[in-house]
This record gives structure tokens, sequence and C-alpha cells, in this order.
């Protein structure tokens, strides 16, 4: 017989011996699912840090449900080290009696769906949130490395008890996608074919509600039910009743319900909210870029907004002090490592306005050994960009930081013409002719250590001009992924050949 899990708590105490996996001290339960509970628990073995501790059921302990717990630990663990919006697993093992677990980061807040249910959300709160929903959602989307191979990570349980509203340092919100328990990895080359129907039927997509193939744009339909309810607390399709047959044919058939004329929301917004709800796939978004064109303009106009209002009359010097836009050098000066990025070797794109204009940086995290040998001074920047025109137009990026007697460093960045930022930047790059590198040091994320200053030269500049006009006119099947394995292997067929030609540049 299997000990009840909820005994567990009682048999774990402080002695060594009495700790799961000689670690972790149980100390409450905290939550309950249809796969399993979650523990708060002391990892002794790390300066007694807090930690949730998933169980999976001692109902479901066969074989099947053992992979696909497991499954749900790798995918969290590689998601949650790409992105700071899913819950991040640090370690798996087994239990008493052989239960199957695996370790998160402990959570202080609550999930999306009490707060739906208290009220509606103001669309500033709702664009701020869905933001980083969309940042989450679209990392799963972008996959994960299977047998050398980009797959796809399609959620299908995208609701709001599944977004969990964490509480970080400075008490802000920051949003965590949970429970990737029924997650599909989708092979590229193979599609995704449900072996039989999962999911909660108030969010589901039509395909999915018929056990039909599945693409990320399932998961956008149930983003749109998301959205729709946030704003309205109500879902935007009502079945019959609330039978499986009911919701099948209310997602087939039911034109969703119009926003409410109360509830006063930008023309664009409902647009893409609408969309995301298309009885074909092929009439949605098809990636989560195209939604957050809409989002993250939307987000700054309100915040730029809101700021206005909550400024008194009396403060009017302060105000024009306020909203002066400061220097480019100023700006840096301030910058810290986003939170919404984790602290480890990665290099993102970023657009900065300043009094001298908009400007493009690729931000990066080294070893500190490598931030202080880079130094700008004694560091030349040679920068390379790759093009993919299909199956979607995309850029990789590549600079090469060269300093004498040290070995180089490849900072390769994609840039997905189809996306908001990717295709602002490609112009910006265009335009400015120059960008900037700025290299923080890992675990030191409140100032960048050295910042570099990269020139373009005129016949990289034309090239990457020529491929952006070529891409303004593709209308192909919006594939991502694809294309960066494609860049991705070309990339490491030409290393050698540009470390060659740098070599013999350098006297």
């Amino acid at each position: 017989m299997f000990k009840p899990l909820s005994d567990l708590v009682k048999s774990f105490g402080k002695d060594s011996d009495d700790l799961l996996a000689n670690r972790y001290q149980l100390i409450s339960q905290i939550g309950r699912g249809a796969m399993g509970q979650v523990f708060k628990a002391m990892d002794k073995s790390s300066g007694d840090t807090i930690v949730a501790i998933k169980f999976l059921s001692q109902a479901l302990l066969d074989e099947k449900m053992r992979h696909r717990f497991e499954t749900e630990a790798k995918i969290s663990a590689l998601l949650g080290e790409q992105s700071n919006h899913i819950v991040k697993v640090k370690d798996y093992g087994l239990g008493n009696d052989q239960v199957p677990f695996y370790v998160m980061e402990y959570l202080e807040g609550d999930d999306l769906d009490h707060m739906v249910k208290k009220k509606a959300i103001s669309i500033n709160r709702f664009l701020y949130l869905t933001r980083q929903i969309c940042l989450g959602l679209e990392c799963a989307h972008n996959g994960i490395l299977v047998n050398g191979e980009l797959a796809p990570i399609i959620h299908r349980d995208i609701k709001p008890s599944n977004i969990f509203l964490a509480k970080n340092t400075e008490k802000e919100q920051i949003v965590k996608i949970l429970d990737f328990g029924i997650a599909q990895i989708r092979n590229p080359n193979q599609g995704t074919t449900q072996q039989s129907f999962m999911g909660t039927p108030e969010y589901c997509s039509p395909e999915q509600m018929a056990e039909e193939e599945l693409h990320p744009t399932s998961d956008i339909y149930s983003l749109g039910v998301l959205m729709y309810q946030m704003l309205t607390q109500k879902t935007p399709i009502v079945p019959e009743n609330r039978t499986f047959q009911s919701w099948y044919k209310a997602h087939q058939e039911n034109i969703p319900q119009p926003f409410p004329s109360y509830i006063q929301i930008p023309q664009d917004l409902e647009n893409i909210i609408m969309r995301c709800l298309s009885k074909s796939p092929a009439d949605r978004p098809q990636n989560i870029g195209e939604i957050l064109r809409i989002i993250t303009p939307l987000e700054r106009e309100y915040n730029k907004k809101h700021t206005s209002d909550k400024t008194s009359v009396s403060s009017t010097i302060n105000v024009q002090n306020n909203h002066k836009v400061q220097s480019l050098q100023q700006i840096y000066l301030q910058s810290n490592w986003p939170e919404d990025k984790p602290q480890k070797k990665i290099v993102f794109p970023c657009l900065t306005d300043s009094q001298e204009g908009t400007f493009s940086s690729l931000w990066t995290m080294l070893d500190s050994e490598d931030v202080n040998t880079f130094q700008p001074k004694s560091t030349l920047c040679f920068n390379h960009f790759m093009f993919q025109l299909d199956p979607h137009p995309m850029i990789l990026w590549v600079n090469l930081l060269y300093s004498r007697q040290y070995e180089p460093k490849w900072l390769p960045c994609y840039l997905d013409l189809k996306t908001e930022i990717g295709y602002q930047i490609s112009h910006n790059l265009v335009a400015k002719n120059l960008y900037y590198i700025m290299l923080f040091e890992i675990n030191k994320p409140t100032k960048y250590k050295q910042l570099l200053t990269v020139k373009i030269n005129e016949e990289k500049i034309k090239q990457l001009d020529k491929f952006i006009i070529k891409s303004s006119s593709w209308q192909g099947k919006s594939q991502p992924e694809l294309s960066k394995i494609i860049l991705k292997k070309q990339f490491e067929s030409v290393k050698a050949t540009i470390l060659s030609a740098i070599y013999k540049s350098q006297p």
C-alpha cells in the first residue's frame, strides 16, 4: 500500500535521514491538481531555500503517466531556462515508494483565475499581463531541441488557473505559465496528432476538441478565450450546457459573442482577439509575434497616458523634466538587466529611444572573465548577417568579439522579420549604420560592465536592406523555427571561414 502524500509531510523531519532525496524537507501542501499534489518545501542543501515540489498522484502510477510526468518536468526545465515567464524546474527524482516528483521555484502570489473572478481587468493591467503571457507562450512555440531539431511546444491547457501572477522583488506582478502536464512536443516533420482528447473544454480550439493535428495556433485560440475573459469576466463561446458534446458543438459552430458596449477597448485590440477566436486555424494570427505587434505599442501608449493622468498640476516643471527624453548615454547607464530575461549566457536585441534618436543594441551576459577581456579599447567586433526567406523570413545577426591573445567570442542573435522587434531593429540598423553591444556579468544585473560601439559597412547595409525589401512581400506559412534551424546549420559551416578571414586581416 502507498502512504498518502498528505502523511509524507509528517514523516519528513529535520534529520537528514528523513529528508526527501536527502535534501528536501516538506513543510505543507499548497496545491492539488489532476496529476498530483504540490508541497511547499525547504532545500536544506541550498541555504534553506524555499521551493515547491510536485508529486505525481499515486492513483496514476503507471508507466504511461510516469513518462508524461517526466516529460512535463523536462519541458518546464528547458523552457524555464529560456524565459522568466515559465515556471522554473530545478530537480527531478523519485521519492518514497518510488513516487516521481520534480522541484520548482516557489512562487508567492495568486493565479489569474482568482483575479478574473473578483473583477474585470483594466485595459492597462490587461496589456501588462497579456504581453508577459505572450512572451512565455512565444518561447514555448519557438521550441526546444529534440535530437538536434527545434520542436515547438503546444501547451494545450492555456486557462486562467494555469497563469500565475507572482510577486517579484519590487512587488510588481510577473506572469508565470504553469502546468505543461498535457503539453505536446510537435515534431516539425511528423506533426502532432492527438491520441485522445485532453484539455479544458471551455478553452479548447475546435481542432483540439475534434482530436485533430495541432499547431501553435491551437494555443492562440485558447489565448483568445482567455483575453476575452480577462476583459469581460465571461467566455466568448456559450454552450447549451457544460457537457463535452455541448462544448464541442459550441466551439465548432457558435459565433463568439461581441464585446459588451460598456467596455471601451481599442479597435486594434478587439480585432486581434476576435481573430484569435476564428474557427479555422488559418484565419487566426499565425504566431504570437502578430499579437505582440498589437499589444506592445498599446501598452506603451497606455503607460504614457497613465503616467500623465497621475501627475498633479502643481508639479508642471517636474513633469516637463520627467518627460524630457534623456541622452542615450544616460539611459544606458541607468539600465539594468531586464527581469523577464534569465541571468545566463544569452543575447537579445533591444531598441532605445533617446535625445539623439532611436538606436539598436545587443544585450548579453557573459562570465566575468570574458566581460573583462573584451574592453572597448582593445576589442574589435566583426558582424555578419545571414538571411533565410523560406520557409520564414529570418536574419541571423552574428557578432564576433576579437581581442588579441584571447579566444574569440561568438554572439549570434535571430531577427524574425514578422515580429515587431525584429522588423523595427532591422530597419534601424539600415538607417543608423551602427549599434551598441552591452556586456553584463552573470549574476550582476544592475549595470553593464562594457559598452561597445559597432559600425556596419556599406556593403552589409545594402544586403540587409535588400533582404528586408524582399521579405516584405513574403506571404508563406509562418515557420520561424525551421528557418532558424537552416540558418544555424549554415552558420556552423562558415564559422571557420569567418575566423580565418579575420586572422588574416589582423597584423
